[in-house]
């Protein structure tokens, strides 16, 4: 058993060592496209582009959910209508579009890649609502 299977290493070994010459070429090229497409080298116009696509249509997405007639409602919606807020170091947003209050979670930098949000919570702010640092607390009683 051991001949055999020293006599199939001696046969297939430079079998196998040629058809790895043959295409290092293609693997090579393989591993350059996989690291281009997953290290984008983008400029700050283009990951301006992406981030502001991505708020966009996350929160149309949103709110086509929760409104009567998202066409109508959100025909005309712009990302300057948009107030945005990144903690440092994280692939969460804070975003303010009326009187809603979105919070989003991604899976990917939106500014570097087309993505939606893996999660999102999103809050309807009352009319005359004061969001002020005195807002939530109580009445004191007499």
């Amino acid at each position: 058993m051991k001949r055999f299977w020293i006599l199939s290493m001696i046969v297939l070994f430079p079998v196998t060592f040629v058809f790895a010459q043959q295409n290092s070429g293609l693997a090579e090229e393989f591993t350059k496209l996989e690291d281009y497409l997953r290290n984008p080298k983008l400029t700050e116009e283009q990951k301006k582009k992406n981030f502001e696509a991505n708020m966009v249509s996350s929160v149309r997405s949103t709110l086509s959910k929760r409104l009567v007639n998202p066409k109508k409602e959100l025909k005309d919606l712009k990302f300057q209508d948009l107030q945005t807020e990144r903690p440092e170091g994280t692939n969460t947003f804070f975003v303010k579009y009326k009187n809603y209050y979105f919070q989003y979670q991604f899976p990917v930098d939106p500014e570097t890649y087309v993505t939606s949000p893996s999660e999102e919570i999103v809050l309807e702010k009352p009319e005359g609502l004061d969001l002020g640092s005195n807002a939530h607390k109580e009445e004191k009683k007499n």
